[in-house]
């Protein structure tokens, strides 16, 4: 493309009516006759705005910049110093002009665009993208995420990371943005070596009246964030001291998070971590970076969270409700100070993305839903969408980094949206950052010159590799479930199968291999997802199948899904080597199960599985307790009638049942032919449950 419109300069015969009309900026770029009017005919018939080109006058203050420069020069030197004057000025000029030929290129192709889906009636296929490439994620181990072909992608092969300043960037996705970039970086240059000369009378007499916009303008990042998390409403806090923790709490803290947090999503790299807490020591935190400080507070909050009530009080003999809102504070205010919503950088994501990881433990479902947005734009600013590979200035460590933050943001998005009953933000296809190397923390570090070849055995990354390779794989199912009949069924089908192939192949492996609590905890995690997801696939079909014999086939496989989820959620709960990740399974509220188990065992003869199914419903961690659903209501007023009417058909059951033995012996043969749930009965085994059942209907 001409840096310089390729349209005549009007000339000096221009009468002092106004300039000589030209031709609007469609018919230029689709080289037609304009009939210069404003609309112009053509456009008119097309149906398209009109956009008038601008005059290539040379502007005001570049002709008074020109005879300021020539009235300082003195007569011995003007024509040396008008050469200068218009050399300078030209070349401002030349990039103004270059950036407003891009924006008209743009102008006119959008025009075009706007106008060939008018004339196409709006037919899906002009609107659409392709989607046949999705159905090749998960492929090579979920390394790569294929993006959609459209014009988005396209677009994103020229976006690149822009620097700003020494530690900071942002992404441009648009090939076009990207060279608006460049030529405004150009200008800025340009223009530096004018400013300089500009006399600046002009600035102090604006710079001495304070308007209403300038003090906007004045406000530190802290007053001016304070709104998000509502800290405009109290005094100005003026030193985040007041927040930390006693220096000799610290190392425990980052040992805790370390363990119970941390060893579960790994969006942190620890050795980093610690050398900068070591270098406090002799510091302190004035030295700390306000991004650093935020993701110190968040590692805070995150470790006292992880905990139970009893530890804390055990070990910082204050209550974990007092830490945990003091802890929270200082992150707030650190993200405030940090200027988080105006110059996010990835430090920042990473505190804010973890500090959304934990605090639905105690927070609203709906608060984490609306930050997470935040977070998701974060990420897109950075460009964490596209794989650092990429972008040839960034070293392994970034690049590794990267992509552990991203997707602790896809986790967060998933689980939000869940929370919500939401379509997902972060859809598949629409980015292509691979999955974190399973490696060590001391494989990598700031220094790395060299990717670390991956490990094939247990690395700190395991635990969370199950999670992120889980989370693909139900994003790909939940897609797959807008498609109605056997070919939605059959997909889901498939990939039900292949997340527990990989389940068995590879996380069951690592489990046997590592001996450690953790990774027994992830295995009955992933069980709980696989059972939770076979839930997903075939409840649709109960309700849509016209086949009776086919809905009782299905009924049952839900039966047995949901006892599994309860009975997995118990063990996880109950079980005192698992206490150090309850902060993950305790986020959780099985609703789909409850609800089904409620339903299903109201329209059941009361067999031995079906005792079970009440036995697991009285578990003290599946329902929460009724304080935390004041405020949902519409949830609890329905659970409670289901709940009557299950204890009310178990009662009347139970009374059949003993007046009849017949019937109560064939139905415990019926019950035997029955598939078992992989999961093991509450607080007893099979035996001694069919025993209880027995002596009920006695």
């Amino acid at each position: 493309m001409s840096a310089v419109s390729g349209t005549d300069v009007p000339s000096s015969t221009t009468t002092a009516a106004g300039p000589k009309p030209r031709s609007c900026v469609v018919c230029r770029s689709r080289k037609v006759r304009c009939d210069k009017q404003t609309p112009c005919s053509n456009c008119r018939k097309a149906n398209i705005t009109c956009v008038s080109s601008a005059s290539e006058r040379t502007p005001r203050w570049a002709r008074r910049y020109q005879a300021e420069r020539l009235a300082n020069g003195g007569q011995a030197t003007n024509a040396p110093v008008a050469q200068e004057a218009k050399s300078d000025v030209d070349k401002v000029i030349d990039r103004l002009r270059t950036l407003e030929n891009l924006v008209k290129e743009l102008s006119g192709q959008l025009q075009e665009a706007q106008a060939a889906a008018s004339s196409a009636g709006g037919s899906p296929h002009v609107v659409d993208a392709p989607q046949s490439s999705n159905q090749e994620l998960g492929k090579e181990n979920h390394r790569e995420m294929s993006p959609t072909v459209s014009t988005g992608s396209m677009q994103r092969q020229f976006g690149r990371l822009v620097i700003q300043g020494a530690s900071q960037s942002r992404y441009v996705s648009s090939g076009f943005w990207s060279r608006v970039n460049d030529e405004l970086e150009g200008l800025k240059m340009e223009t530096q070596t004018l400013a300089s000369e500009e006399p600046d009378s002009s600035e102090d007499d604006f710079s001495s009246a304070k308007t209403p916009s300038t003090q906007e303008l004045g406000r530190t990042p802290s007053q001016h964030n304070a709104f998000l998390f509502r800290h405009n409403l109290k005094a100005p806090v003026a030193d985040l001291r007041e927040f930390q923790p006693l220096p000799s709490q610290v190392p425990f803290l980052l040992d805790v998070f370390a363990e119970n947090v941390n060893f579960v999503v790994q969006i942190v790299h620890m050795p980093t971590v610690t050398k900068m807490v070591r270098e406090m020591r002799t510091g302190g935190t004035t030295h700390l970076t306000p991004s650093n400080e935020a993701l110190l507070f968040s590692i805070y909050y995150a470790a006292i969270t992880s905990m139970e009530d009893d530890d804390v009080m055990t070990n910082f003999g204050s209550s974990k409700t007092y830490l945990s809102l003091k802890f929270r504070l200082g992150l707030e205010h650190a993200l405030a100070k940090a200027d988080f919503l105006n110059a996010p950088d990835l430090t920042l994501v990473q505190a804010f993305a973890l500090f959304l990881g934990l605090v639905r433990r105690h927070d609203s479902p709906r608060f984490v839903w609306m930050m997470t947005g935040l977070v998701i734009r974060m990420a897109h600013y950075l460009g964490l969408q596209r794989d650092g590979s990429h972008f040839e200035h960034l070293s392994p460590y970034e690049i590794e980094i990267r992509r552990r933050v991203w997707w602790m943001v896809y986790m967060l998005d998933i689980r939000a949206s869940e929370d919500q009953g939401t379509d997902l933000t972060i859809t598949a296809g629409t980015f292509d950052t691979k999955i974190p190397l399973n490696i060590n923390d001391t494989d990598i570090d700031p220094e790395t010159k060299e990717t670390p070849k991956e490990r094939d055995s247990v690395t700190d990354m395991t635990m969370a590799l199950i999670f992120f390779g889980t989370a693909e794989i139900m994003t790909r199912m939940m897609a797959t479930s807008n498609r109605h009949g056997v070919a939605g069924l059959e997909d889901q089908g498939r990939l039900l199968n292949e997340m527990c192939r990989t389940f068995d192949e590879g996380y069951l492996t690592y489990a046997t291999e590592s001996k450690a609590d953790i990774y027994w905890a992830g295995v009955i995690i992933s069980k709980l997802v696989l059972a939770k997801m076979r839930l997903i696939v075939y409840l649709p079909i109960l309700f849509s199948s016209p086949s009776e014999d086919f809905s009782d086939d299905i009924r049952t496989k839900l039966l047995i899904a949901a006892i599994e989820v309860a009975e997995y959620n118990h063990t996880l709960n109950s079980t005192q080597k698992f206490r150090k990740w309850r902060w993950v399974y305790q986020t959780y509220t099985h609703w789909h199960a409850i609800v089904y188990l409620m339903i299903e065992i109201s329209r059941r003869p009361w067999s031995p599985m079906i005792e079970r199914a009440w036995l697991v419903l009285g578990s003290s961690w599946l329902i929460p307790p009724q304080t935390n659903l004041d405020k949902n209501l519409g949830i609890w007023v329905p659970l409670k009638k289901l709940m009557d009417k299950a204890r009310k058909h178990r009662n009347s059951e139970l009374a059949r049942l003993r007046a009849d033995p017949p019937a109560t012996a064939r139905l415990e043969l019926e019950d035997q032919n029955l598939p078992l749930p992989s999961s093991s009965p509450m607080e007893t085994d099979i035996e001694d449950l069919c025993e209880r059942w027995r002596q009920l209907v006695v």
